[in-house]
């Protein structure tokens, strides 16, 4: 697999430093953060590998500020939107650092927004494997569409005040029909949500959700009203369970 080089530093300067590692895999959304000056991307999520002394110091220079060139793009990655830098040894001599945003990723928000429901569903493809392998007695073929779909509500569930069924049937259907809505997006290598390379980190396509707060309240109840009567379940917020804690994204595993 060919990775392509990212290039920090003054590379324009013959007396300046310049540090090189390779591309790997990037998401970027021009809804939540719109390219800047000279079409620099603010990615959500920015990985790269190298040696481990050329990981770090391109890490020191990103989180100075500095943009990063490469394959005929820009990232630039602000101090202010909170990055978390997570480093790993895939191999002996290679380290594999991933730059995200955690409050999109994870399925516990640090901060939250309470007027509005923004997070990425990247599951690690690993898990929903693992969660297919389990569910496919029991629903067959839709199986990874369930997991699929686990992961998304659990991260509304953490995000949102409103009580949400605790049906897995109920939670499939909730995903199908959030996918129909503006304010979700699938990500591709085009469009205003993009993702390129996540296959060699091992997560699913990512999904976006970016609502407001009182339109995905509508959204839900008129959900509920349509596919929960075909069930008995009652209407409350689950409790927490060994699948769902295990959605917090950790690229240490993934």
């Amino acid at each position: 697999m060919h990775f392509p080089q990212l290039s920090i530093g003054k590379t324009d300067d013959p007396k300046g430093r310049s540090f090189h590692v390779h591309y790997v895999a990037s998401i970027e959304s021009a809804a939540l953060f719109p390219p800047g000056g000279n079409r620099t991307l603010r990615p959500l999520l920015l990985a790269y590998a190298g040696s481990p002394s050329a990981v770090r110091a391109f890490t020191v220079n990103l989180r100075l500020g500095l943009s990063a060139t490469g394959d005929g793009r820009r990232f630039e990655l602000l101090r202010s939107l909170g990055y978390r830098y997570q480093v790993t040894s895939p191999a002996p001599g290679q380290a594999l650092a991933i730059a995200y945003l955690p409050d999109l990723f994870h399925l516990q928000p640090g901060v939250q927004d309470h007027d509005a429901l923004r997070f990425v569903s990247a599951p690690p493809r690993w898990w929903l494997d693992q969660q297919e392998a389990l569910l496919r007695p029991e629903v067959g073929e839709l199986a990874r569409d369930h997991a699929l779909a686990t992961a998304f509500v659990a991260r509304l569930d953490a995000r949102t005040p409103l009580p949400i069924a605790n049906d897995p049937v109920f939670h499939r259907a909730l995903f199908l029909d959030a996918l129909e809505e503006p304010w979700t997006a699938a990500g591709d290598e085009h469009g205003s949500f993009t993702c390129h390379g996540l296959d060699a980190l091992g997560l699913a396509t990512p999904v976006l959700c970016n609502v407001r707060e009182e339109a995905f309240a509508r959204f839900l109840a008129r959900a509920t009203a349509q596919h929960l009567p075909r069930h008995a379940t009652p209407c409350l917020r689950p409790a927490p369970s060994a699948p769902a804690m295990q959605l917090a994204l950790n690229f240490l595993t993934a």
